[in-house]
């Protein structure tokens, strides 16, 4: 019985070292947020909401990055127009080298990854969801490769008033391990 719980093991060992293995990563950059900063309303006076809140965005450090594969980026907010003028609400993902110190000034390497946009009427419900998948040659798979970078979101509103409801944040990436193994 030990021999063949020993040759399990090794047998699933090796298939995990094995070349064609693709380990996931998620990181749920939404649950740096505290809970009571999820929902909320933006109106004349607050007219953004920044995730997180720091300028500089969610500072995100992947061991291994060199290996990545692929990924996607989500990010989700449910909207309700409180007010009783027309509203357009704008979401933008944005990210930057870890040394940039403010993600929404355009400068220190900071970029816009992807945004979408809703217009809601007085009491109409809607929702802002975005989307992006992570592949190479693009300027999001060259920073995650680099290891230490910053991600973070800003919903922008025009019009009175709006409630929001945070609803998700996610970075996965699909790295190869084996691609670590230098080759001869």
């Amino acid at each position: 019985m030990k021999r063949a719980l020993l040759l399990l093991a090794l047998g699933l060992g090796l298939a995990a070292c094995s070349g064609h293995t693709v380990t996931r990563l998620e990181v749920d950059w939404l649950s740096f947020v505290p809970e009571a900063d999820r929902s909320g309303e933006l109106n004349l006076t607050q007219t953004s909401l920044r995730v997180p809140e720091a300028p500089e965005g969610q500072l995100l450090s992947v061991p291994g990055a060199e290996a990545l594969v692929d990924g996607r980026i989500v990010f989700a907010a449910d909207l309700t127009n409180t007010g009783t003028l027309p509203a357009g609400v704008t979401l933008e993902v944005r990210m930057a080298p870890a040394s940039d110190g403010n993600l929404y000034d355009g400068s220190g390497g900071d970029f816009l990854v992807a945004q979408r946009s809703v217009n809601l009427n007085p009491s109409e419900a809607g929702t802002l969801d975005l989307t992006l998948d992570v592949t190479p040659g693009t300027q999001v798979y060259d920073l995650i490769r680099s290891g230490n970078f910053r991600i973070g979101a800003r919903i922008n509103l025009t019009g009175d008033k709006v409630g929001y409801q945070l609803r998700q944040g996610e970075l996965t990436l699909r790295l190869k391990a084996f691609n670590l193994i230098p080759a001869p």
